[in-house]
C-alpha cells in the first residue's frame, strides 16, 4: 500500500516538475545542494524555481527488526525525498498572489512526512497550510535472559501515528487591522501493548498482593483527536499591537483493550503461571471541550518604557469513563480458585483556567535595562465519579468527589547590564508561590494540600571580546520549600558554560559544559549530572572540510520508594547510574568539479545500570555505532545522482535479544528547475 502511494506521489511530482521547469539552465553546484543561476521558469504567469529529489531505498536488517524500527523505521521502496517550489508574480502582473510556495519532504512512507503551502497577496491576505505526520514505534524484546531470568522489559510497546494539520488565513481589512481565522487538528492512533492489573473498587487489602504480582498484557488500540477553531484580529496603532483569538476546542480519546496473553508478565513467581486470565477487556474514553479566549498586547508608553500583557481563559469540561470485565484464576492460600469481575466507572470533570500576564521593560540608560514580568494562573478542577463493581456476584458502589484549587503567582525580575559593547550581564530572580488545595470527598487532603514557595536566582553573561572568542555562561539555584516528587526537588543547583572559538576562517570550535546537583530529602533522592560536549570544524580549502567531536554525559542518582500495598518488602531503593560517551567524525570532499564525497559517523558507548533493589536491572551497557557515506555526481543537464550507504549496529549487554545490524542504501536523483 505504501509502495502504491509512493508511485502516485512520485509520478505527480515528476509531472509537476516537467510543467514547471523551463529548458534546463546551467547551474552552479556546491556541497549537497543545487542552485539555479539563470532566469527561473514561468508557470501560469508566475516566475518559478525549485527542486525535486526522488530516490529508491533498499534495507538489509539482521537481528531484532523491531529495535531497528524504533531507531530508524526506514523501509524499502520509492521515496519523494524533497520537493520545493517557489513562485512570485512579475512586477505589474495582477495575479491571485504575489508569491506562493510548496514544500514537501519524506512523502511515500518515511516516518516523518511534511507538506507546507504558503500564498500571499501584499496588503490583502496571507494564507498558510501545513500537514505533518510522524510514526513512532517501540517494542522491546520480551524474551528471556541466557541465564533463564525474565527479561527486564515491562511488556509495553506501541506502533502509533501522529498527524498535525493547520490552516491559517489572515485578511488585511485595513492597513492597521487584520482579521484572522485558524483551524488546527492533531490526532494519534495506532496499536499499544500495555499492562493491566486486575483490581476493582472496594477490593480488600489481601487482593493487593495478587494485583501487584500479576500484571497482564493488553492489546489497546487507541484513537485521540484535538480540533481547534478560532477567529480574531490583529490591530496595530503607532507603537501598540493587540492580538485576540476566540473559538472552541474539542478533545476526544478512546481506547478499547483486550487481553493479549493469559499469563502474567512476572514469570519468576512460581504461582503466576497458575493464575491465568481467561478473559480480560476494558474500554476507556474521555471527551473534553472548552471555549478559547486569548488576548495579548504590547506597546510603548514612552520611548524607554515598554508595556506588555495578556489574558487567557479556558474551561475544559466533559465526561470520562472506564468499563472493564475480567475472569480467571487467583490464589486463596495454597489453593487456586476462579473469579469473575466487572466494573463500571463514570466521571464528569470541569476545569476552568484563568491566566493573566503583565510586564514591562524600562531602558533606564543605554546600558541598563530592567525587565519585570508577573503571571497569575488560577486552575479549578471539580470531578465527580460513580463506581460500581461486581466480584463473584458481590456488588459494591460508591461515589467520589475531588476538588482541586491551584493559585500560582510568578514574578520575574531581571536586570540587564551592558557596560561594554562586547559584554552583556543579566542577573535576576524568579519567585513562584504555588498554593494548592485538595478536597477529597469533603475532607482536605493534608498531603496534597500545600503552599510551595520557590526562589530561583539566575546569573548569566555573554562576552565577545573579539571575533575569535565568544563566551556564554549561566548559573542558577532553585530552592523549593516543599516538593511533591523528584520532578521538583528541594534543591536544584546548576551551571552551563558555552565557549565558541574561531581562531581563523578555517577553524570553528564549540565546547559546552553542564553541571547540576539535585536533592529531595523526603525521598532520599540525590542526583548529579555532568556533561561536556566539544565539536570542531576545519575547512581545509574550498573542496575539503573536516569535523569531529566528543560528548560525555553522566547521570548518577539514588532514591527511595515505598509501595502502598502488596507483598513485602514494600520499601525499595532506586539506583540510576549512566555514563554516555559519544564520538563523532566526518569529512566532505570534492576531488573533481562535479564529483563529491561525504562521510559522517558516530560511536556511542553507554555504561552503568538502572535498577530497583531486589529486582533485575532495568537497563545496562550498550554500544551503538553508525555511519553514513555519500557519493554524488552533478550531470550538466539531468541533475545530481547520489548514493547514500548507512551501516549501523546496536548491541545491548543485558538483553542481547534486542541487538540488530542494518545496511541502508539510498539512490537519489535531485534536479533543480
Amino acid at each position: 500500500m505504501r509502495t502504491h502511494s509512493s508511485l502516485v506521489l512520485l509520478s505527480g511530482a515528476l509531472v509537476l516538475t516537467g510543467l514547471l521547469a523551463a529548458p534546463a539552465p546551467a547551474r552552479a553546484q556546491s556541497g549537497d545542494q543545487s542552485t539555479t543561476t539563470t532566469s527561473p521558469g514561468l508557470f501560469g504567469g508566475f516566475q518559478t524555481q525549485g527542486s525535486i529529489s526522488v530516490g529508491y531505498r533498499v534495507t538489509d536488517v539482521t537481528g531484532y527488526e523491531q529495535k531497528y524500527r524504533e531507531l530508524y523505521n526506514l523501509s524499502d521502496g520509492l521515496r519523494l525525498g524533497d520537493f520545493n517550489l517557489f513562485a512570485r508574480a512579475p512586477k505589474g502582473k495582477d495575479l491571485f498572489a504575489d508569491s506562493f510556495s510548496i514544500t514537501a519532504s519524506g512523502l511515500g512512507g518515511d516516518p516523518y512526512q511534511a507538506i507546507q503551502f504558503m500564498a500571499r497577496k501584499n496588503n490583502l491576505y496571507d494564507l498558510r497550510a501545513s500537514f505533518r505526520q510522524s510514526n513512532f514505534y517501540w517494542d522491546q524484546n520480551n524474551g528471556v535472559y541466557e541465564n533463564g531470568l525474565s527479561a527486564v522489559t515491562n511488556s509495553h510497546a506501541w506502533n502509533t501515528e501522529r498527524k498535525l494539520g493547520s490552516v491559517s488565513f489572515l485578511l488585511h481589512a485595513t492597513n492597521n487591522l487584520r482579521l484572522a481565522f485558524d483551524l488546527s487538528h492533531s490526532g494519534r492512533d495506532g496499536m499499544n501493548l500495555t499492562t493491566r492489573t486486575v483490581d476493582y473498587f472496594g477490593s480488600p487489602s489481601s487482593w493487593g498482593a495478587f494485583a501487584r504480582a500479576n500484571a497482564y498484557t493488553m492489546l489497546a488500540p487507541l484513537n485521540e483527536t484535538t480540533n481547534r477553531y478560532t477567529g480574531g484580529f490583529d490591530y496595530t496603532w503607532q507603537d501598540w499591537n493587540v492580538h485576540y483569538r476566540a473559538g472552541y476546542q474539542i478533545f476526544d480519546d478512546a481506547v478499547t483493550a483486550d487481553a493479549a496473553s493469559p499469563i502474567s508478565i512476572d514469570l519468576t513467581d512460581p504461582l503466576s503461571p497458575k493464575e491465568t486470565l481467561e478473559n480480560g477487556t476494558y474500554q476507556d474514553y474521555r471527551r473534553l471541550t472548552t471555549p478559547v479566549s486569548e488576548l495579548s498586547y504590547d506597546g510603548k508608553l514612552t520611548p524607554k518604557f515598554e508595556w506588555r500583557g495578556g489574558y487567557m481563559f479556558y474551561r475544559y469540561s466533559g465526561p470520562a469513563g472506564l468499563q472493564a470485565a475480567y475472569s480467571g484464576l487467583t490464589r486463596s492460600g495454597t489453593r487456586v480458585v476462579p473469579y469473575d469481575l466487572s466494573l463500571d466507572t463514570r466521571t464528569n470533570v470541569t476545569e476552568p483556567t484563568h491566566v493573566l500576564d503583565q510586564g514591562f521593560t524600562w531602558d533606564a540608560t543605554d546600558w541598563v535595562s530592567l525587565l519585570v514580568d508577573y503571571r497569575y494562573q488560577w486552575i479549578g478542577i471539580d470531578s465527580t465519579g460513580n463506581f460500581t463493581s461486581d466480584f463473584n456476584s458481590t456488588f459494591q458502589t460508591g461515589t467520589s468527589t475531588d476538588r482541586w484549587r491551584q493559585n500560582k503567582n510568578q514574578l520575574d525580575v531581571d536586570l540587564e547590564f551592558m557596560p561594554r559593547a562586547d559584554l552583556l550581564v543579566r542577573a535576576g530572580v524568579r519567585y513562584l508561590r504555588n498554593d494548592i488545595r485538595v478536597v477529597d470527598n469533603g475532607t482536605v487532603d493534608t498531603y496534597a494540600t500545600q503552599i510551595i514557595n520557590t526562589w530561583w536566582p539566575t546569573l548569566s553573561l555573554s562576552w565577545k571580546p573579539n571575533a575569535i572568542v565568544n563566551l556564554h555562561a549561566d548559573v542558577d539555584s532553585i530552592q523549593n520549600d516543599v516538593s511533591f516528587t523528584r520532578l521538583t526537588p528541594e534543591t536544584n543547583v546548576g551551571s552551563r558554560v558555552v565557549l565558541n572559538v574561531h581562531p581563523n576562517d578555517q577553524w570553528s570550535i564549540v565546547d559546552a559544559v553542564n553541571v547540576r546537583h539535585q536533592t529531595l530529602d523526603a525521598a532520599n533522592y540525590t542526583a548529579n549530572i555532568r556533561s561536556n560536549a566539544i565539536t570542531a570544524n576545519y575547512q581545509v580549502n574550498d573542496n575539503v572540510a573536516l569535523f569531529g567531536g566528543y560528548t560525555y554525559d553522566g547521570f548518577d542518582a539514588t532514591a527511595g520508594a515505598a509501595f502502598i500495598r502488596g507483598t513485602p518488602p514494600l520499601n525499595v531503593t532506586l539506583l540510576d547510574n549512566t555514563t554516555n560517551h559519544v564520538w563523532q567524525a566526518g569529512f566532505s570532499a570534492k576531488p573533481m568539479p562535479r564529483l563529491g564525497v561525504q562521510l559522517a559517523g558516530n560511536y556511542i558507548r553507554t555504561t552503568g545500570q538502572g535498577s530497583i533493589s531486589g529486582e533485575t536491572p532495568l537497563y545496562g551497557p550498550l554500544t551503538f555505532p553508525y555511519g553514513t557515506g555519500t557519493v554524488y555526481y552533478d550531470f550538466p543537464t539531468i541533475g545530481r545522482l547520489s548514493v547514500d550507504v548507512t551501516r549501523t549496529y546496536y548491541i545491548e549487554e543485558l538483553v542481547p535479544l534486542n541487538n540488530f545490524g542494518a545496511r541502508i542504501v539510498m539512490v537519489r536523483w535531485t534536479r533543480s528547475f
